[in-house]
């Protein structure tokens, strides 16, 4: 194993010729990663394990501070192992060893609180026939970031963290450019991001099926409008039936759930009492629409309180 590894980090050690020891094993560190970006957090983190490693590279303590960090960032630099991402700027930083991925995947990595949702995920599942031009991102609105980089950060250092602050390299919220290796890139941002799954085999992450089935009824627009939207739940909406009664249970808006219980009983014939359940969602003397996008119209369901504008 051990002579596969060299092997393989030959080009990479003779590139960056009489590197320190510390450089050259924080270099193969990142190549090992296989990421192609990295962040002034992540790669903080990885200098740390190195000082707390025990090896002998001829370090001056056992704990990184910040100022050893931007010492052997700029060592990285000048070595050609790093350079500023072309996308996210001083954001993320290319590690030049490592193959470059395609634009959701750098997104993820850069972002570890984002991912693909909308038409971007239902392409991924097949729902539809679409091919959007923009990568469509879900993000946490700033409140929402700011509270889980903080938890983020507990959780990698410990909880007597705010002692610790000028010594460590804080996690930032992202803020995504509007292209991503020349992909344009939709980001919305929500206090209520929804839940996710990691891609397999990839940096990516999804919205999970049940996930994107809400989406499509709370932000139809990006979804490929209303209209689109129905078409896909007539066709797929009975095979994922528990995933989409799963995740619409846990949705944080009402109209989701009126919305999905109106399609499903009255669009669908679906007789389910957990569906059933949400008509108390229903509110009577309101101006709910089915399409968000278009105004009220006359047809109404009289079930679901709901102007059926489609």
């Amino acid at each position: 194993m051990a002579k596969h590894i060299s092997a393989a980090y030959q080009p990479l050690l003779a590139r960056i010729g009489r590197a320190t020891k510390a450089n050259r094993e924080l270099a193969m560190m990142l190549a090992a990663t296989e990421w192609p970006t990295i962040t002034d957090y992540e790669l903080f983190r990885k200098v740390q394990v190195l000082y707390e490693s025990g090896k002998k590279l001829n370090l001056r303590h056992h704990h990184a501070t910040t100022r050893d960090y931007k010492r052997l960032h700029q060592q990285l630099r000048n070595l050609g192992v790093l350079a500023s991402d072309p996308d996210y700027g001083k954001s993320a930083y290319r590690i030049l060893s490592n193959p470059d991925r395609p634009a959701e995947e750098i997104c993820c990595s850069v972002d570890p609180f984002c991912h693909v949702s909308h038409l971007s995920a239902m392409q991924r599942y097949g729902l539809t026939n679409r091919r959007p031009k923009s990568l469509f991102l879900t993000t946490p609105a700033p409140k929402t970031a700011r509270t889980l980089t903080a938890d983020r950060m507990m959780r990698d250092h410990g909880e007597d963290i705010g002692t610790r602050l000028d010594d460590i390299v804080p996690l930032k919220v992202v803020h995504h450019p509007k292209s991503v290796r020349k992909r344009e890139i939709s980001d919305f941002r929500t206090a209520h991001p929804g839940q996710w799954l990691p891609v397999r085999g990839s940096l990516a992450r999804l919205a999970t099926i049940g996930q994107t089935f809400t989406d499509t009824l709370t932000e139809p627009g990006r979804c490929g409008g209303m209209a689109h939207v129905i078409e896909v739940w007539r066709e797929f909406g009975p095979t994922y039936l528990e995933e989409i009664v799963s995740a619409i249970d846990v949705a944080p808006t009402a109209i989701a759930k009126v919305r999905a219980g109106y399609i499903l009983s009255e669009l669908l014939g679906i007789d389910d009492p957990r569906v059933t359940a949400w008509q108390r969602f229903a509110m009577r003397g309101g101006s709910r629409v089915l399409d968000p996008s278009k105004p009220y119209a006359p047809e109404f369901s009289e079930t679901w309180m709901l102007s059926t504008n489609v």
